[in-house]
Parts: structure tokens; C-alpha cells; sequence
């Protein structure tokens, strides 16, 4: 087991990092505005969905190799939680095939791409929160762990609230949540007890 984490410790942080970078450089391209409502990723790539696509495989794929790579880490296995992941993945697969839909109206494809968002926030984050929540007795720092899932979740809401609809709501929250689980994983300041 602990072999099979070493080979794939470099994977994880290398997804990670493209992941994190690609995330905050593509709401910037093409004169986009990040904090603008019609700067989201979903209006910036509607007519470049190849570039959400990559987006969402890079943003997905980060997260839960990651994921599975702290279940290893702390010898831990739930074919639930590995079925939220996938959850997780096929959510923003779907996000990015609505793209492209009108937002002069609430129709039936707008609606799906709103729904397949929220989704993928929920099965995003549901497999780290719930993995925090289930062994907190286990592990001392992970009742922290859980208020920090729930704050980066947060700062999304917060966006949302003070900005409006924008890509610093998308960007802010999975980026904190890579850095997140790069400490988890690959940091000295979190050991598994």
C-alpha cells in the first residue's frame, strides 16, 4: 500500500498544480473579466467548451485523486464515498455539456446547468467533509478539517453574496480547496496519527 502511494504521490501533486494553475489563469483569458456576471467560466467557454472540458477534467480529476490519495493515507476505504467522487465527476461532465444555453430565460438547459453545478459542489465536496466528519474520532485535527471544508464552502457563498455571479466564485473556493488538501497530503504539518 504504502508503495503504491509513493507512485502515486507524484501524479497527485502534479495534477494538483496544473489544476490550481490552469484555474486561475483561464478566467483571465480572452479579456475576461473574473468579477463580472458575464465573466463566469460557463459564459467565457461557451463558444470554447474544449477549454471548459479541460478545466473541468483538471478540476474534478485533482480533487479526487487527491481525495483517494488522503483515504490512502489514512488507511481508509468507503465505496460510497469513491462512488460520491465519481459522482463528483460525471456532475461537472454534465456542467459542461450544457454549456451554451441562454441566460435570457430560465429554460430546460439552463436549468440543468444550474442543477449539474450545484450538484458538483455538493459530490465535490461531500467525500472530504463526510471522510473528516466519520473518523473525527480517530484523528484529532479532523474536527478542524471539517470547519475548514465548510469555510472554503463559505468564501464561495460569500462571493456569491457581496460580488455576484462570477468566476471569483468558481476560482476562490477550488483553489483554497487544492491548497487544502495539498497540506493534508503532502506536508509535513499534517501527520496521520
Amino acid at each position: 500500500m504504502a508503495k503504491k502511494s509513493e507512485l502515486m504521490k507524484p501524479l497527485c501533486i502534479t495534477v494538483l498544480f496544473v489544476s490550481f494553475v490552469y484555474g486561475l489563469v483561464l478566467p483571465f483569458c480572452w479579456g475576461n473579466n473574473p468579477c463580472s456576471e458575464l465573466g463566469t467560466l460557463s459564459l467565457l467557454c461557451e463558444n470554447r467548451k474544449i477549454f471548459f472540458w479541460l478545466w473541468g477534467i483538471l478540476t474534478s480529476g485533482s480533487i479526487i485523486l487527491n481525495t483517494q490519495f488522503m483515504y490512502r493515507k489514512y488507511n481508509y476505504r468507503n465505496k460510497f464515498f469513491d462512488t460520491l467522487c465519481i459522482l463528483g465527476f460525471l456532475s461537472v461532465c454534465t456542467v459542461a455539456l450544457t454549456l451554451g444555453h441562454s441566460i435570457a430565460d430560465w429554460n430546460p438547459k439552463r436549468i440543468a446547468h444550474w442543477v449539474a453545478t450545484g450538484l458538483f459542489i455538493a459530490f465535490t465536496l461531500a467525500p472530504i467533509v463526510l471522510f473528516f466528519i466519520v473518523n473525527i474520532k480517530k484523528q484529532k485535527h479532523f474536527g478542524l478539517f471539517t470547519a475548514i471544508s465548510f469555510l472554503i464552502l463559505a468564501t464561495f457563498l460569500v462571493i456569491f453574496a457581496v460580488v455576484g455571479k462570477s468566476s471569483l466564485m468558481e476560482m476562490v473556493p477550488i483553489a483554497m480547496m487544492e491548497v487544502f488538501l495539498f497540506v493534508i497530503n503532502f506536508t509535513p504539518l499534517v501527520k496521520a496519527d
